[in-house]
C-alpha cells in the first residue's frame, strides 16, 4: 500500500493517439478555470523505464508540473496508449481508475501527418508514397526516440480495447479530431462534463503542434539526444562535469531547441491509389471501434 501515496496522481490522461490533435487538446482543456494540464505536455512519466526506480527529486519534478489550487489536473503522453508498462504502473499505483480521453483522427490522414512530421525533423527520407509501398505493417516494439510506426498507431481499436479490459468503458472518452475542428464548443464541453466539470459557453480554438521543417536537423537532433542522455558521451560526462556545469549545459540546449528555426512544411499528399491501400489495412480495425463504442465515425469520410 505504501507504494500508492508515492507518486503524484493525475485525475485524468489523453493518452493518444499520436498527431490526432492532442496537443490542441491539451492546450483547449487547460482554459477551463478548474483543470491544471502538466506544463510540460509529454512528461513521459508514467511508461518511463526507470519508473520503479524514480528518486523523490523526480516525484517532485512531476508533481510540479501541475497546479495544485486547480479541481482537476490531467497529462498528455501520447506514448501512454501503446505500451503495457503504463497500463501495469497505473494499476499499480491507483486505488481508483483515472479517467482517460483518446481524440483520434482518421487513420489514414493521421498516417500522413506522422509521415510528413518526421519527413520535417529530417527522420524520415522517403516521400510519403515510398513510406506506403515498403510498408512492413510490422509489430509495435517500444521506442526511445521519434517513432516510426505509422502503421501501428493507427490501429485504435487494438490498443484502446486494452483500455476498456483494465478500467472500463466507464473511465474512456472518444472524441475525434475531425469534431474538435468543427464543432470545438460541443466537443470539448463533451469532455468538460466527462470530468464531471461545468460546461463553458464559449471557446477560442487553437491549433497547435503543426508540422514544420526544422533547419540544420543533423545538429538539432544531436543536441537533443545529448539533452536527453541518449548519446554515450553524456553518460560519459556526467562523471566528469560538476553537476551544476552539467545542469546549465542541459538549460542551454533546450534553451536551443525550443527556440529552433524551423519553416513552415508544405503539406505532403498522397495518390487516391494509397489512400485506398490504407484504407483498406485499417477496414477492420475501423469497424471493430465502430461496433465498440457504437459510433459511425461519419466525419471519417474514407470508412463510411
Amino acid at each position: 500500500m505504501e507504494k500508492t501515496l508515492d507518486h503524484f496522481k493525475p485525475d485524468f490522461f489523453i493518452p493518444g493517439a499520436a498527431k490526432s490533435g492532442t496537443t490542441s487538446l491539451h492546450d483547449l482543456l487547460n482554459t477551463h478555470p478548474d483543470i491544471s494540464m502538466s506544463k510540460n505536455k509529454e512528461p513521459v512519466y508514467w511508461n518511463n523505464k526507470l519508473f520503479d526506480q524514480f528518486k523523490n527529486f523526480e516525484i517532485e519534478r512531476y508533481l510540479n508540473l501541475f497546479e495544485m489550487d486547480k479541481k482537476i489536473k490531467g497529462e498528455s503522453t501520447t506514448s501512454y496508449m501503446y505500451y503495457d508498462s503504463f497500463i501495469k504502473n497505473i494499476k499499480d499505483n491507483f486505488q481508483n481508475s483515472p479517467k482517460f480521453i483518446f481524440i483520434l483522427r482518421n487513420p489514414i490522414d493521421r498516417y500522413i501527418s506522422h509521415v510528413n512530421w518526421l519527413i520535417g525533423l529530417g527522420l524520415e527520407s522517403k516521400k510519403i508514397d515510398e513510406v506506403i509501398k515498403y510498408e512492413e505493417w510490422a509489430e509495435f516494439n517500444e521506442y526511445d526516440y521519434y517513432p516510426k510506426h505509422y502503421y501501428q498507431f493507427g490501429l485504435y481499436y487494438k490498443w484502446i480495447s486494452r483500455f476498456v479490459e483494465h478500467f472500463g468503458e466507464e473511465n474512456i472518452k472518444i472524441i475525434t479530431f475531425e469534431k474538435l475542428i468543427n464543432d470545438n464548443l460541443d466537443t470539448i464541453n463533451c469532455c468538460y462534463e466527462f470530468l464531471g466539470l461545468d460546461k463553458v459557453n464559449h471557446v477560442k480554438y487553437m491549433r497547435s503542434n503543426k508540422s514544420k521543417n526544422i533547419l540544420f536537423p543533423r545538429l538539432y537532433h544531436f543536441l537533443r539526444k545529448s539533452s536527453i542522455g541518449k548519446l554515450k558521451y553524456t553518460k560519459i560526462a556526467k562523471y566528469l562535469l560538476p553537476k551544476i556545469i552539467s545542469r546549465k549545459i542541459k538549460c542551454l540546449m533546450k534553451y536551443a531547441l525550443q527556440n529552433w528555426a524551423s519553416i513552415e512544411s508544405n503539406s505532403r499528399k498522397t495518390t487516391i491509389e494509397h489512400r485506398k491501400i490504407l484504407r483498406d489495412v485499417y477496414l477492420n480495425d475501423v469497424k471493430s471501434l465502430k461496433d465498440k463504442f457504437n459510433y459511425e465515425f461519419s466525419e471519417w469520410t474514407d470508412f463510411k
